[in-house]
């Protein structure tokens, strides 16, 4: 079973849909290298014309895989964050406008992935978590940059230190979301997508590349956040959220000072 399910409509609208519904679509090293990849030939393909990102089963993405970051080596959780800057480097270069379609959860990396979208949709049920905190890690994903630019400095700050929850209407209100759509996301995606895919190509891609990040700041951004983040890997409060996520507890990270 493919961990990225792939639909080209006659339009020009390819749809790229994260596909491990038993973990909420949670990333681990398959789909990083799946989206990597997915989103390589979506730039490079002339027939597609403007990309949509969803979550398989009614949910969007529920971040990293937590069951593959267990006992990480130095070495191996150097590799895991590079992959995961590749990733977001390759999403945000894309030339064609790409569409998050978030239903349901998008908690920690789910949230950064969107963000790496031009254009947020909610569903009416969709819950935004900044949830590193919870397991003892600090936002990657390139959420640094993009969280703050959407929601202001001080809310991103509140929202990560304390694994912040935004519903909807209240992602929506603050500007994580662009749109809501109550009679569902993907839906409307597709929509708007194949309203874009009908334009002049150059010029859409022109205003992306005019809106869109400044590759050298999002690269600062997630080096940046790979330093921390090998820092978090390496740190008992980790391990105690790791431990509490696994046992469906709250963590005790005062037990580890």
């Amino acid at each position: 079973m493919s961990v990225l399910l792939k639909e080209l409509t006659g339009e020009g609208v390819l749809t790229l849909t994260l596909n491990r519904p038993k973990a909420r679509n949670a990333i681990d090293a398959e789909l990083r290298a799946a989206l990597q990849q997915a989103f390589e030939q979506a730039s490079e393909d002339a027939v597609v014309r403007a990309v949509v990102l969803s979550g398989a089963e009614g949910h969007f993405c529920a971040g990293g895989d937590l069951a593959s970051m267990r006992d990480l080596s130095p070495e191996a959780a150097r590799e895991r964050l590079s992959d995961v800057s590749r990733t977001a480097l390759t999403i945000a270069a894309c030339e064609k406008p790409v569409i998050a379609a978030v239903e349901g959860h998008a908690a920690g990396a789910g949230v950064g992935l969107a963000l790496l979208c031009d254009r947020v949709i909610a569903g009416a049920g969709a819950v935004f978590t900044l949830s590193f905190a919870k397991v003892g890690l600090a936002p990657d994903w390139g959420l640094t940059l993009t969280l703050p630019q959407r929601v202001g400095r001080a809310e991103a700050r509140r929202l990560a230190w304390e694994a912040g929850r935004l519903e909807a209407a209240e992602a929506l209100a603050k500007g994580l979301a662009d749109e809501l759509a109550e009679a569902g996301a993907l839906d409307r995606a597709k929509s708007f997508a194949a309203r874009l895919a009908e334009g002049p190509a150059p010029a859409i891609a022109a205003i992306k590349g005019h809106f869109r990040q400044s590759p050298g700041l999002l690269a600062e951004a997630l080096e940046r956040e790979a330093r921390a983040q090998l820092a978090c890997f390496a740190s008992p409060e980790f391990a105690e959220g790791l431990a509490a996520f696994s046992e469906k507890r709250r963590p005790d990270f005062r037990k580890t000072r």
